[in-house]
């Protein structure tokens, strides 16, 4: 039987990729910072300080799997301006000690570190896997500490360390300080009557490479599976899209006629005006690419909240 073990495995991401992998073949170990309230039938959940090594070694020795996809992170920007200290220790240290847990196993498993596009310097064209680096946050800063810690396990024969530098992704049940379901939600609260039929919005002239969460775990099972030891993939729809062009496309969909309002709260000095990826690697390595359209997403992102708001 195959063994995964997925941290971060209760987080949004997680928690698809979870279902997904899901077979009768495989054992699933899902290892959470805090309590899981919901859980899957037939995957074993753990709680882990994801910073402490002893904890980490315990989990993964007990797991001894095959595969790890290492998901646990500060994710959210303006949390890693509040809290930097907090973001390097999870992030960093974190996946040091995964890395260094799972590596010392007689027979290490194959790993898929989870990284962003934000580690890239800002580019007018697409971004490829050998563009510079210059992240503009502490998050981002984190991811591409991150990315070096593999140098030390170049010379093991078996398992190794593959990266995903993912983009914008979203759908169903994403926090929503994040761009897509603050939309989404706020205007499920207007047409429900709960707030006045104002959207609040930071800087929608920017343009963005989204892809739906159901895409990208399979991005993520398919490096796992056919990435090679030591290499770093965009997982990305190589398509930059408006976020202007969205809010209007959401605008549309629903039933209460809104105004749009810059709240400055909202608003990022550092914001490229463009971000979009490069797929030809990851199409290359795996035959991947995504099959969910935009316009399913934001669907499914609205009917998601209408559904929350109604609770």
């Amino acid at each position: 039987m195959r063994r995964v073990l997925i941290t971060g495995g209760t987080g949004f991401v997680g928690s698809y990729l979870v279902r997904f992998l899901k077979s009768p073949d495989t054992k699933i170990i899902a290892v959470s910072s805090g309590e899981v309230q919901l859980q899957e039938p037939d995957v074993d959940y753990c709680q882990a300080d994801i910073c402490n090594l002893n904890d980490v070694r315990l989990v993964v020795r007990e797991a001894n799997p095959s595969q790890i996809y290492h998901l646990a992170a500060v994710s959210v920007v303006s949390d890693s301006w509040t809290d930097p200290r907090r973001t390097f220790d999870v992030n960093v240290i974190g996946s040091y000690n995964v890395f260094e847990a799972a590596m010392s196993l007689s027979s290490p498993p194959r790993i898929l570190n989870v990284s962003t596009s934000q580690v890239y310097a800002p580019s007018a064209s697409a971004l490829v896997e050998t563009n510079p680096l210059d992240p503009g946050n502490p998050y981002a800063a984190t991811k591409a500490m991150t990315e070096l810690l593999p140098v030390q396990y170049r010379k093991v024969t078996t398992g190794g360390i593959i990266t995903a530098r993912s983009f914008n992704h979203t759908g169903p049940g994403q926090d929503p300080r994040f761009v897509l379901p603050s939309f989404a939600k706020q205007l499920s609260e207007m047409e429900a009557g709960l707030i006045p039929p104002v959207l609040k919005v930071g800087n929608i002239n920017v343009s963005r490479d989204f892809t739906d969460v159901r895409d990208v775990i399979v991005a993520y099972a398919a490096l796992l599976e056919k990435g090679e030891i030591g290499e770093i993939y965009n997982v990305c729809s190589g398509r930059a899209v408006p976020l202007v062009d969205i809010v209007r496309e959401l605008q549309r969909s629903c039933s209460a006629t809104v105004k749009i309002e810059v709240d400055h709260a909202r608003l990022r000095s550092s914001d490229p005006l463009q971000v979009v990826g490069d797929p030809t690697k990851i199409r290359k390595a795996t035959g991947w690419s995504p099959r969910v359209t935009l316009e399913s997403t934001l669907n499914d992102l609205l009917d998601y909240w209408r559904t929350k708001v109604k609770l």
